[in-house]
């Protein structure tokens, strides 16, 4: 092996030695030196020839005297003075290629932690990219795993301490349900405003925003309705040393006990089920006074205000014209034609007792000056489509003319104005449009983050999120 590994040959004419290099091989090719037998070749500069024997090249390596640096032919009086001797090169060539090898190592390593660097950074853009889309999706998912009961929406015991600092703020908590704990984090922020969709399936109203993320544990009355009918319980007891006196009902807001609180329910699917399993779910709160409602042309506040949208039924809140503690979701956009100089506020149109339109339970009147205080709530659209995005650091003065005819439109009729849709990212622009908003008069700030929207005070402030904004 050590013979091999040095058994280098030059091309002839391409030795040191020049021409003489070229006659030997002339003559071991054409058979010279009278037919004898060709020259046997060695090697100096320690270099061992191919026919050495084991025994030899350890005897050589055992004696460092020997001459083994004496390459000639074995027959020296034929080919006198024939060299063919390997090159010498400087030590420091030996090793040049080891360089290479170890710079390429490290090459790939950077490779290596670049390439998995950048696939955990696809992981997480397909993961919020599913969010976005699909918002049940993690939870259908993990929903053999997930227990939902470990997230208790409220305490067992209430107590009014739990809201005894806490300051009542317009705020609407947009897709409550989503949250770790359900209306008890808006509760807790100071939110007067909570939204659950529902779907109606066998009888039971399942709270999801799509019918992937339903689960049988998560329903309106586990939700909502029940820890609802605890809170307001233990915010109207009656010591037993004192008679029953009938009072004002106390809210959930141990501070603020006339704050009404708003439950928005999204009908998704079957309004006329959905509808009359969501009365019968109320008539506990109808029994003890809980729930706000309208008589004649008054309106009387309690505690909980029920409101619907989606496709809720809206001939089945005007049927009765006696009593109402169901209220509509109007439609916003419709408010802009309506001139606050012709409808003042104390204006209430009825709607007419047979009309097309509300023949359909899942459409909603055309006419805007159907809704009114005795009949509706909130009036509510989304922003993006409606009013649009501000492109140029602020919206332009078309998109905030028609904000403010949207809600002089929404007043005059004396609804509350709600906004939803907002962009939630840049922060930038949400919080822009958040201080426009309460600077024209919105009535609640329909928000998903609502540790953001309770730090700070959105009070009226001049300019755009870019440059003007922190003027």
């Amino acid at each position: 092996m050590l013979g091999s590994r040095y058994n280098r040959f030059k091309r002839a004419g391409r030795s040191n030695h020049g021409e003489q290099t070229q006659d030997v091989f002339e003559g071991l090719m054409s058979g010279e030196s009278g037919g004898s037998t060709r020259p046997k070749l060695s090697y100096e500069l320690g270099e061992v020839p191919m026919n050495t024997s084991q025994h030899d090249l350890e005897e050589q390596l055992d004696h460092p005297g020997h001459p083994s640096g004496t390459a000639k032919f074995a027959d020296s009086s034929t080919r006198p003075g024939l060299f063919l001797a390997r090159r010498k090169f400087p030590s420091s060539r030996r090793y040049a290629t080891m360089r290479p090898r170890s710079g390429s190592r490290t090459i790939y390593l950077l490779k290596l932690i670049l390439m998995i660097i950048g696939l955990l950074q696809c992981l997480v853009v397909v993961c919020n990219a599913i969010d976005a889309l699909v918002p049940d999706f993690i939870d259908l998912v993990a929903g053999p795993i997930k227990d939902f009961n470990a997230y208790s929406s409220l305490p067992s015991h209430w107590s009014e301490t739990l809201t005894a600092d806490v300051h009542p703020i317009m705020c609407h908590s947009h897709n409550d349900y989503r949250r770790r704990e359900p209306l008890s984090s808006a509760i807790r922020a100071g939110c007067t405003g909570v939204e659950a969709d529902v779907w109606h399936f066998d009888g039971k109203l399942y709270v999801a925003h799509h019918i992937a993320g339903i689960r049988q544990n998560r329903t309106l009355s586990s939700l909502y309705l029940d820890p609802l009918a605890n809170i307001l319980d233990h915010q109207n007891v009656v010591p037993e040393f004192m008679e029953p006196v009938t009072t004002v009902r106390n809210g959930v807001f141990a501070g603020h006990p006339r704050q009404s609180l708003v439950l928005l329910i999204d009908f998704k699917n079957d309004p006329e089920q959905t509808w009359d399993i969501l009365s019968s779910h109320l008539d506990d709160f109808r029994q003890k006074d809980f729930l706000t409602y309208a008589r004649a042309s008054s309106i009387i506040n309690r505690p909980l205000t029920i409101v619907v949208s989606g496709d809720a039924p809206f001939p089945r809140i005007i049927e009765n014209s006696t009593h109402r503690d169901i209220f509509y979701d109007a439609p916003l956009d419709l408010m802009a034609s309506i001139s606050p100089s012709v409808l003042p506020l104390d204006t209430v149109a009825e709607p007419p007792p047979h009309t097309d339109v509300l023949a359909d339970p899942k459409s909603f009147p055309a006419d805007p000056t159907i809704y009114s205080p005795t009949n509706s709530y909130y009036a509510s659209v989304s922003f993006i489509k409606s009013i649009g995005y501000p492109w140029h650091s602020s919206l332009s003065q078309t998109q905030l003319n028609l904000l403010r005819k949207q809600i002089r439109g929404a007043h005059a009729r004396g609804l509350k104005v709600r906004y939803w849709g907002i962009p939630a990212w840049p922060v930038g622009v949400r919080n822009y449009i958040w201080r426009v908003l309460v600077r024209e008069g919105v009535d609640y700030l329909s928000v998903d983050d609502i540790e953001a929207v309770t730090h700070d005070n959105w009070g009226p402030r001049k300019g755009g999120w870019g440059k003007k904004f922190w003027r």
